[in-house]
């Protein structure tokens, strides 16, 4: 009885130091934000600022393949997104096909694991002429190295969070934000002013 009840312990006691791990490794590898005041962990820690933006592909509303990340010959602003389908979401593409104007030799690309048919339906029932808007559907995990992917709570996991990078022609990531509330937009303003400095630069 005593032998049993030391293997049980010293079990137990083995559990507790690999979910501690798992939460320090988590801690350490990935990003954690909120939605309704509840934690969310992204996959990673994603890009940073000064690496290369490995491309990847996805499909537009007409189910044509598109190229996102690496090189280009205009500046990317790459957001990414969990769904076209809810309020936030279409603020924000909303306020990108509208704020575009306003920053000079650049595409914005938003990214979400939308359906083409619910894309196409969204871009046509808002005007969304001025964006590309693309859907990583088929999970081909490309997009898992930009660190936007949701891991926990389950019944979020595989959608993206909100979360935005800036690639100049040459592939660069030359800004990120990851929006700490998903609920929340992006900065706009922080977002138009990088672009423009880039722009700058030419």
């Amino acid at each position: 009885m005593c032998y049993t009840y030391i293997i049980k312990f010293e079990k137990d006691n083995y559990m507790k130091k690999v979910l501690a791990l798992i939460v320090l490794s988590s801690t350490l590898w990935a990003s954690t934000v909120t939605f309704k005041g509840d934690e969310v962990t992204l996959n990673s820690k994603g890009l940073k600022v000064g690496q290369l933006a490995p491309e990847f592909y996805a499909v537009d509303k007409d189910f044509m393949e598109m190229t996102v990340g690496g090189k280009s010959d205009k500046i990317q602003v790459i957001a990414f997104l969990p769904s076209f389908d809810t309020g936030v979401c279409k603020l924000e593409t909303i306020a990108f096909n509208e704020k575009i104007s306003k920053m000079k030799n650049v595409e914005v690309k938003i990214v979400s694991k939308d359906l083409p048919f619910a894309i196409g339906r969204f871009c046509h029932d808002n005007k969304i002429t001025n964006v590309m808007t693309v859907s990583d559907y088929k999970d081909d995990n490309h997009a898992l190295r930009y660190g936007t992917t949701i891991t926990a709570p389950a019944f979020l996991e595989g959608f993206f969070g909100r979360v935005v990078y800036i690639v100049d022609i040459d592939g660069i990531v030359r800004y990120k934000e990851i929006v700490e509330k998903i609920e929340s937009e992006p900065n706009y303003d922080a977002i138009i002013k990088a672009v423009n400095e880039l722009g700058h630069e030419k």
